[in-house]
């Protein structure tokens, strides 16, 4: 009877620790070699679904649905997009800062495309992702998103 009891015991701390363990946080990277001469590493959080692959050069997606689009752009190029906001009565900043050591703006382009602009701290590269989703698609994809500069 008392070994049953343990064995009891013990098969419910076991069934507590998997259930756990299910809401672990898990990310996938790539690391890319772009035009600017900079190493820059590209992280998302993959919890719910989510999936970051190598394509156009990255590709974040969700279930299997697409959401955004990212590419590798220039400092200068980063600069002509803040201008471009600013200026272009189409495009709507939505918000701008400081995420992680990097700059961004985000904005919205004819109220259907939601877009950020990321300027990656110590380095000549920035980041242009795109989302034809919607506004809130479009934070949730950046909010899981680490950029970094390797050595």
């Amino acid at each position: 009877m008392h070994k049953k009891i343990i064995r009891l015991l013990v098969m419910f701390c076991m069934i507590f620790v998997v259930a756990g363990c299910g809401n672990a946080k898990t990310s996938k990277a790539y690391t890319f070699s772009v035009e600017t001469g900079d190493t820059i590493k590209i992280s998302l959080d993959t919890s719910d679904k989510y999936n970051l692959t190598s394509d156009m050069p990255f590709v974040i997606s969700c279930d299997g649905e697409i959401l955004s689009q990212g590419t590798f752009i220039t400092s200068e190029v980063y600069e002509q997009y803040m201008e471009a906001v600013n200026t272009d009565e189409k495009a709507k900043l939505i918000d701008s800062g400081i995420n992680n050591n990097n700059e961004y703006i985000f904005w919205s382009y004819n109220e259907s495309e939601f877009n950020y602009a990321i300027l990656v701290g110590d380095s000549k590269t920035g980041v242009l992702i795109g989302n034809n989703v919607s506004q809130e698609s479009a934070k949730d994809c950046f909010d899981r998103i680490t950029l970094s500069v390797e050595d």
